[in-house]
């Protein structure tokens, strides 16, 4: 018993450092949203603003109308959760409970495409979307994030651990396949489903190459492209940029204060069985 306490204070002052380095860039990023320009640049920086502003808030906001630009990805990082939480579930669903031939082979297909970055194949995708008169639209801003491979994974690990005899009862009492789909899968995965709809949010909401190449117009501008506007060709904005990151965070805080309890219990769901 003796011997573990060093363990223990050790794991917490590692722990506790590492939760200090996770927390001091979003805290730097804060207080240089809130300094005047002069101290910005100051050598040697320092944390605390001294004469604390809200001109790099006001100028982001009045000037870019960059609450639009939230706005807009807001509509895609939900329509994208949405649509990944409905395709990895029904994937999900498939591939852990029912039996058809080269059904291991098809999983494995699956699992490989998640090595295949979005770079590879944007031009023909591009060249999809431009044939069916999609640019400039939130159709074709969520179009790449409809499915997630990593989702039907993790899906099928959680659905894996619901009993096979539910839905055998469920099958005996003359209930459909999708009604099972509906009240006993959703149901009893509600946790990792949560989980997903984090991650899924958050990759979307995050994006930048998709949009740049999608978008035609300011209207239709995402949280990333409004950041990358204060980016100039001989010096960076970093007030404004500063400012429009910490507005941009507020969302994906929201989210996951929503769903924080389901996450872990989503996560540890999902290694139940193999």
């Amino acid at each position: 018993m003796f011997k573990e306490k060093p363990i223990i204070a050790t794991a917490y002052f590692v722990c506790t450092v590492l939760a200090a380095g996770a927390v001091l860039p979003l805290a730097w990023i804060m207080m240089t949203a809130i300094k005047p320009a002069p101290e910005i640049n100051a050598w040697p920086p320092s944390l605390l603003p001294h004469e604390p502003t809200l001109a790099h808030f006001y100028k982001i906001l009045a000037e870019e109308n960059f609450l639009r630009y939230v706005l807009n990805s807001l509509v895609i990082a939900l329509g994208s959760m949405v649509s990944i939480l409905i395709t990895s579930s029904l994937a999900g669903f498939i591939f852990a409970k029912y039996r058809f031939p080269l059904r291991g082979v098809l999983f494995t297909i699956v699992l490989a495409t998640a090595v295949i970055p979005l770079e590879v194949y944007i031009i023909p995708l591009y060249l999809m979307v431009f044939q069916v008169r999609m640019l400039n639209t939130f159709p074709a801003l969520i179009f790449p994030f409809i499915i997630m491979t990593f989702g039907v994974f993790f899906m099928r690990q959680v659905i894996m651990s619901i009993p096979d005899e539910l839905l055998e009862a469920a099958r005996v009492d003359g209930a459909s396949e999708f009604w099972i789909y509906l009240r006993i899968i959703l149901h009893l995965s509600k946790s990792g489903l949560m989980a997903l709809g984090v991650f899924a949010f958050s990759e979307a909401w995050a994006h930048f190459i998709w949009p740049l190449v999608m978008v035609t117009s300011k209207d239709m501008y995402t949280s990333e492209l409004g950041l990358a506007i204060y980016q100039r060709q001989f010096y960076i904005e970093y007030g404004p940029i500063s400012a429009g990151a910490v507005i941009s965070i507020i969302p994906m805080m929201i989210v996951f204060a929503l769903l924080r309890r389901h996450i872990m219990q989503g996560i540890a769901t999902s290694g139940l069985r193999g």
